[in-house]
């Protein structure tokens, strides 16, 4: 029936349901119908489409990574890393607009002092530890974006589902999202890069030129941000050749590495020219020279495998199933499936665990791309809806079952300084007092406590000499720490027994617990990565004869 004659039965058959009668409208008085304007009837159907367009899975992705960093937001206090870096963001503000003392911090950070420090300076000034941590979770969640655009210019938007939700509820992008280090500012740089240079394949020459030039200089600010990302510049590089080979041929893909890499290393140049000598000493120091520890190799694999099983399986299974799509395809899956042992190797060389459980992320981002890859190819066996459900039962249990306790877990890895703050506090409030806290609390003390502390008040268990007041004779470690404190040189004694040097730790404790003028005030049990520690204070006093120009300190 035409609408006109379903419009008058409605109207016959209302009349005859009520029959009283009604007067008619004059046609000047009756409302005017409502019409949608012809601009907004063309814009309905182009906005339902723009919103069909919209990425819902990544969109989904991104939310549930965010509420599993934001859980362990306010779950522990910072760091000695968080502390550190907030610490000396803080005074290099001050050190720029009042020209404010500061450590060299240069020859001893693992990163430029003057890029992540001071940004997350600015967020902790609005919000706190909080929001400092929250600055990192969007980092990570821009990584795991960005991880969605690469994978889906080389592999297609199935891969990409797949490499972003593996990516996003990995316990350690859980743990990164969380955490106010350089770490996930690198990670999302090194991110950007990558897609910038899978990115710049596609367009002609200028725009290929631009967007290389940007995707080097994104990578250079990612080892400026922290200097091990330089471990994975060449796989940048050699996805960059490989994926433009795939799409343009040879002669496309080696401009395109020439070009970036070109960039990249005059960047990189012109840094270390900038910088001088005393970022250079911080380079070697703590990344190219890295003393040797003695973690087992067998550790270092293994908790290596624990966070990054599924990563380090499935990407193994797309090495064997990009076999039958050619060898440039079958070298590109195995390039980023490898890059997940790049950290466990490196780590293995120095013997060390410090930093593993970040730094693993880094070749996770990589991975799980091939990773993507082989789930979007088991996939395509089923033509049907059907793969969906089975292939995400993997994630979903690897999260629930596994990652979520792994994730808390390395969160508490340190011990909760609440208790510390809160008895050092009045003392050290507007007084000289001077504090020995192992290399973990030494930042976490002048954090805390801001202007009631100076950072000439602290002393770290990793350097210290004394000239003994009596003899005048310099001392040299660990002895230094034991005539220190019977000499009633710090007022607090803080040791969480996690910094590596157990002869000092012992020394130090024998003398706080012998000396007879040290008072213990805190004993608590805490667990770092599966091993028991304690965390001690001891509350300290001048031996009676002894005055404060006596002491005097060096090194």
């Amino acid at each position: 029936m035409p609408v006109e004659q379903q419009a008058g039965f409605n109207g016959l058959t209302a009349l005859a349901v009520d029959p009283t009668p009604t007067r008619a409208m004059p046609v000047a008085d009756r409302p005017a119908p409502a019409r949608d304007h012809p601009s907004d009837a063309a814009r309905r159907p182009h906005d339902l489409a723009r919103v069909r367009t919209l990425p819902w899975p990544l969109l989904v992705i991104v939310t549930v990574q965010a509420a599993l960093s934001l859980r362990l937001v306010w779950s522990n206090t910072a760091f000695q890393d968080e502390a550190l870096y907030l610490w000396a963001g803080r005074l290099e503000w001050a050190h720029w607009l009042h020209g404010a003392p500061t450590p060299v911090f240069a020859t001893w950070f693992s990163g430029t002092p003057v890029i992540y420090p001071p940004l997350a300076a600015l967020a902790g000034a609005v919000g706190g530890l909080a929001a400092a941590r929250s600055l990192s979770l969007i980092f990570m969640l821009t990584a795991t974006t960005l991880l969605w655009g690469t994978t889906s210019r080389l592999f297609g938007k199935r891969a990409a589902l797949f490499a972003a939700a593996l990516f996003a509820t990995l316990a350690n992008t859980q743990f990164l999202g969380a955490f106010a280090t350089y770490d996930p500012m690198a990670l999302m740089l090194i991110a950007l890069a990558t897609w910038l240079a899978v990115r710049s394949i596609s367009p002609g020459p200028r725009p290929q030129m631009t967007l290389l030039i940007a995707a080097a200089s994104a990578l250079a600010l990612a080892d400026a941000t922290k200097y091990a990302a330089t471990l994975f510049d060449p796989v940048v590089l050699i996805v960059v050749i490989l994926a433009g080979r795939r799409l343009r041929g040879w002669r496309a893909s080696l401009t395109a590495g020439l070009i970036m890499s070109g960039a990249l290393l005059t960047l990189l140049a012109g840094g270390l020219a900038v910088g001088g000598s005393a970022y250079w000493h911080g380079i070697t120091s703590t990344t190219l020279n890295r003393p040797a520890a003695s973690s087992p190799t067998s550790v270092i694999l293994e908790r290596s495998y624990v966070w990054t099983s599924l990563v380090i399986v499935l990407s193994a299974l797309g090495i064997i199933l990009a076999r039958q799509d050619g060898r440039i395809v079958r070298t590109l899956i195995a390039t980023l499936a490898l890059t997940d042992l790049l950290v466990p190797a490196e780590q293995v060389r120095v013997h060390t665990i410090v930093s593993l459980q970040k730094h693993v992320d880094f070749g996770a981002w990589f991975a799980v791309i091939a990773a993507g890859y082989a789930m979007a190819r088991i996939s395509r066996m089923n033509r049907g809806t059907g793969w969906a459900p089975v292939l995400a039962l993997p994630i979903v249990a690897c999260t629930a079952f596994s990652a979520v306790g792994q994730a808390a877990s390395l969160y508490r890895v340190w011990p909760n300084a609440a208790s510390l703050i809160s008895a050092i506090r009045p003392v050290l409030k507007h007084s000289n007092g001077r504090v020995l806290a192992e290399g973990d609390e030494f930042s976490v003390i002048p954090y805390y406590l801001g202007n009631d502390v100076s950072f000439r008040q602290l002393s770290t268990t990793y350097l210290f000499t004394y000239v003994d007041p009596r003899t005048h004779r310099r001392i040299g470690m660990p002895a230094s720490f034991a005539d220190a404190i019977r000499h009633g040189y710090f007022r607090f004694v803080v040791l969480d027994y996690a910094g590596g040097h157990p002869a000092v730790d012992r020394v130090i404790t024998q003398a706080a617990q012998t000396s007879g003028n040290c008072r213990e005030i805190l004993n608590e049990p805490y667990v770092q990565l599966y091993v028991r520690l304690t965390f001690r204070v001891w509350k300290c006093t001048r031996p009676s004869g002894h005055s404060e120009r006596k002491h005097h300190v060096a090194g």
